[in-house]
């Protein structure tokens, strides 16, 4: 059984792990959210920072504080979580077993995220299952 929060937990010591352990902290910051397919306006809004604020961090010239680094982690955490409930809801629908479909009301309570970010995520955390749903779906089986 999937644990969200057990998952978050892993996923923001994995992301917050690179980017403290690494030589290049913006390359890592730049590959974590281009992975998950977020563009800079996005995160910009996430972070309240200005698209700009968020390219100067990724190309080195400015360092991230450790609130950023904090903050960042937490908002790709959960976009994780959610693409991988997305594909878990798949997994369980193929296999014929009923499920409730993944909803905002269902994730709220695992994330202290302001409401209207959560918006953001949940939709960031779906395109990013869509972009990756076959690679997701063969590993939870």
């Amino acid at each position: 059984m999937y644990d969200v929060e057990e998952e978050y937990t892993r996923y923001v010591a994995q992301v917050g792990g690179r980017i403290i352990s690494s030589d290049q902290p913006a390359e890592e910051i730049r590959e974590a959210r281009t992975s998950m397919g977020i563009i800079q306006e996005e995160l910009g809004r996430l972070m309240s920072r200005r698209r700009e604020t968020i390219s100067r961090i990724e190309n080195g010239s400015i360092n991230p504080t450790f609130d950023f680094v904090t903050k960042f982690c937490s908002t790709i955490a959960a976009a994780k979580v959610v693409r991988d409930l997305q594909a878990l809801e798949e997994v369980y629908h193929l296999s014929g077993k009923e499920v409730t479909p993944l909803s905002l009301g269902i994730l709220r309570p695992y994330f202290d995220i302001p409401p209207k970010d959560l918006e953001i995520i949940f939709r960031i955390g779906v395109r990013g299952y869509r972009k990756s749903r076959n690679k997701i779906i063969a590993s939870m089986k």
